[in-house]
């Protein structure tokens, strides 16, 4: 496949930054889908440049984010505009094959996530394909928050997400994410606290 003009690819990235001598990948990036390129902008957001452009992120720790003034200004004007994005910790950047990059001793090598054979995608290759994943989406005109694709609830944050383009591999969604955990309601915190003093009464 080839690839738009100006597209900067994962092994072509940088200057990188420089830690005891050897080359490493952003801590922190901000993910968004570039209108121009259709695919994937991946920005240092340490210092707010772009790093390289990707079919496929995936983030740990991370949050959805949505600037109001900039949804605001698509549903006055009409027009689409960058402000909605995912910020996280970067673990791994794909493209459209089964190919990953990773550096090794400071140097780009290039491996396959898995060996599946017959199949369109495994969950080796296309993680995101699990079952613990659920599927996000975002639209201006319906939302000022990333929402479940199913649900509507609002998204803010997951330990885990993967956003892709419309050419990777695996199934028909952009973003995947795995929810957080739901907090225990005050009457349970309650009876449990109950519990443990009856607990202690008694030895």
């Amino acid at each position: 496949m080839s690839e738009p003009k100006g597209f900067v690819s994962w092994a072509d990235a940088g200057p990188r930054k420089v830690v005891d001598g050897v080359e490493v990948a952003p801590d922190r990036v901000k993910v968004y889908y570039n209108l121009q390129k259709h695919c994937l902008s991946v920005i240092d957001a340490e210092t707010g440049l772009l790093y390289c452009h990707a079919h496929r992120v995936e983030l740990h720790d991370a949050k959805f984010r949505v600037q109001l003034a900039g949804r605001n200004r698509v549903i006055k004007e009409k027009r689409k505009n960058v402000h909605a994005y995912i910020v996280g910790k970067c673990h791994d950047i794909g493209e459209v094959s089964k190919e990953r990059y990773h550096l090794v001793r400071g140097k780009v090598e290039s491996y396959d996530i898995c060996q599946c054979e017959g199949t369109m995608w495994c969950e080796e290759c296309v993680p995101e394909s699990a079952e613990q994943f659920r599927h996000a989406t975002y639209n201006p005109y319906k939302h000022d928050t990333f929402v479940d694709d199913v649900s509507g609830e609002s998204l803010f944050k997951s330990e885990r997400v993967v956003v892709r383009d419309r050419t990777a591999v695996g199934p028909l969604y952009n973003i995947f994410y795995i929810p957080e955990p739901k907090p225990e309601s005050g009457r349970r915190k309650k009876s449990r606290k109950f519990e443990n003093a009856k607990v202690l009464e008694l030895t």
